[in-house]
């Protein structure tokens, strides 16, 4: 083969070798192509961070709702009251049982010890009559004063009650003046709303001490029934 002809196929080899290396180079050296993320785009409004807290109830519904509530606490103060004098009578009525019960064995020990079984079997009929006379009295006591610790408390109830009713009522009288460009005003106007939120939470506690006393005056009405039928 003449030596011009091998020449020739041999810058050929040559230049297809370096153009299939240049394109395998190409293709290990394109970096990839990144993806657009756009940029988050925060609405207006995440600027503001104030919550204002208004009152959804006008003036004249609370003021419906707190003369309400005025009458009720006038009403659980007077229940409380009458209550408080069962208590009192109740417990002067346990003392004069428990001396009658301390009467009755007195006089079965002196019948026993005189050989006198009339007057002791007597005797011992009164203390076991006192005796159980003695257990319903003392659980309608502890049912009475079961009662008067809720009364209390439901006063204590309608007490925060209306204090939160004052606090809403001085919002709502007040709203309509508020400027929202004003920083004194949205200052005090702040200021009524913690005094109310303040108020509703010790509402709501009073609320849970509430059913707490009720439940309570539930074994009490268990106690009771439990011994009236043994």
């Amino acid at each position: 083969m003449p030596s011009f002809v091998r020449g020739n196929r041999t810058v050929k080899l040559a230049t297809a070798m370096f153009l299939s290396a240049g394109a395998m180079g190409a293709q290990q050296t394109t970096p990839p192509v990144a993806t657009a993320v756009p940029a988050t785009v925060l609405p207006s409004s995440s600027a503001d961070t104030i919550e204002t807290l208004r009152v959804s109830r006008p003036a004249d519904s609370i003021r419906t709702d707190k003369d309400r509530l005025l009458g009720e606490r006038r009403d659980i103060e007077a229940r409380w009251a009458n209550l408080r004098e069962q208590e009192q009578r109740l417990k002067a009525s346990i003392g004069e049982v428990k001396t009658g019960i301390d009467d009755a064995g007195t006089r079965e020990k002196q019948a026993k010890k005189e050989k006198r079984d009339g007057d002791r079997i007597a005797a011992a009929a009164d203390r076991n009559r006192l005796q159980r006379a003695l257990d319903l009295i003392e659980a309608r006591y502890d049912l009475r004063r079961a009662e008067g610790e809720q009364a209390r408390m439901e006063r204590d109830h309608l007490d925060a009650a209306v204090r939160a009713d004052d606090a809403e009522l001085a919002i709502a009288e007040r709203k309509e003046q508020v400027l929202p460009d004003d920083p004194t005003q949205r200052t005090a106007f702040q200021e009524l709303t913690n005094r109310w939120l303040q108020a509703l939470r010790t509402r709501t506690a009073r609320a849970y001490d509430l059913e707490d006393r009720r439940f309570k005056v539930v074994e009490a009405q268990l106690e009771m029934l439990k011994r009236q039928r043994g």
